[in-house]
């Protein structure tokens, strides 16, 4: 009996090629679960910082009216003090009012910005500066618009130099302000653009009227707007009519000076100087009596 010893196959070796090509998957593999592990935790963190600050923007009306109610147990920081400055026409009580304090009012916990828009919109108020003062002060600068002229429509108004129409004259109050008229309260009001545009006028006027008032023989009693024509100002010793039309007044002021003074004592009997013209005076006579 003849015994023959088996020959084992031998295992196939991998390619070089396939070899390699298992060495990346398997990395591949490896470095996805890792990138996903390092995920986990800053996924964690956020939706932790998340619940965190959900809890404490709901409890955060709980802690102030807490700690609101605490301090004013304790009587800190309410305002018991406000120190007015700069108002003159606009009354202490009207202020206060607009403020809008409760009476019981702890000194951080209102809008500073929405309390100076409120005092602003008094009519003499120009601007307001409003600083608390710890522990419990509070200070009020105010500037006040200043009238430089009367302005009649169905009513007399105080204006200031920007043409903006303040408030109603009051009634106990003796004023010397030029007046300005010329205009209705319907057509006021039909067409306010066009007669705020001539008021605005009317004021940079005075301004320019002002400014030459140490070589100027009169002062302005009234000034009458008319839509067609411009403005036209009637002085007081005299009398006289200045016809100005709608610009150039500085230029039209300094020439109708030196016909004064060509014209001398002649200048009595003028009744009107038509100086609208861009390089003329025409003086009209008064009717002898």
């Amino acid at each position: 009996m003849i015994w023959r010893r088996s020959k084992k196959k031998a295992a196939r070796r991998p390619r070089p090629g396939n070899l390699r090509q298992d060495i990346r998957r398997a990395r591949k593999l490896s470095g996805d679960k890792g990138s996903s592990r390092k995920l986990i935790l800053p996924v964690a963190m956020v939706c932790l910082l998340g619940l965190i600050s959900g809890a404490f923007w709901l409890w955060m009306p709980t802690l102030l009216a807490d700690a609101d109610n605490w301090l004013k147990a304790k009587n800190s920081f309410l305002v018991k003090e406000i120190i007015i400055e700069g108002n003159h026409r606009c009354q202490r009580a009207e202020i206060i009012n607009a403020l809008n304090l409760d009476s019981r009012q702890l000194i951080f916990t209102f809008s500073l910005s929405r309390a100076r828009q409120r005092i602003t919109a008094l009519p003499f108020v120009r601007q307001a500066i409003i600083s608390r003062r710890l522990p419990d002060r509070l200070q009020i600068v105010i500037k006040e618009r200043q009238p430089v002229a009367m302005l009649y429509l169905d009513d007399l108004y105080l204006v200031d130099s920007e043409g903006l129409v303040i408030a109603p004259v009051p009634k106990t109050e003796k004023l010397d302000f030029p007046l300005i008229s010329g205009v209705s309260l319907a057509e006021w009001q039909k067409r306010p653009q066009v007669w705020r545009g001539l008021l605005r006028k009317a004021t940079d006027l005075l301004k320019i009227w002002q400014r030459q008032r140490p070589r100027l023989p009169e002062k302005i009693a009234q000034i009458v707007m008319d839509e067609a024509c411009g403005l036209n100002i009637f002085t007081t010793g005299r009398n006289w009519e200045l016809q100005l039309g709608f610009a150039n007044y500085n230029e039209r002021l300094e020439r109708w000076q030196e016909v004064l003074k060509v014209l001398g004592k002649r200048a009595l009997t003028v009744k009107y100087f038509d100086c609208a013209g861009d390089y003329s005076v025409v003086a009209g006579l008064r009717q002898p009596r």
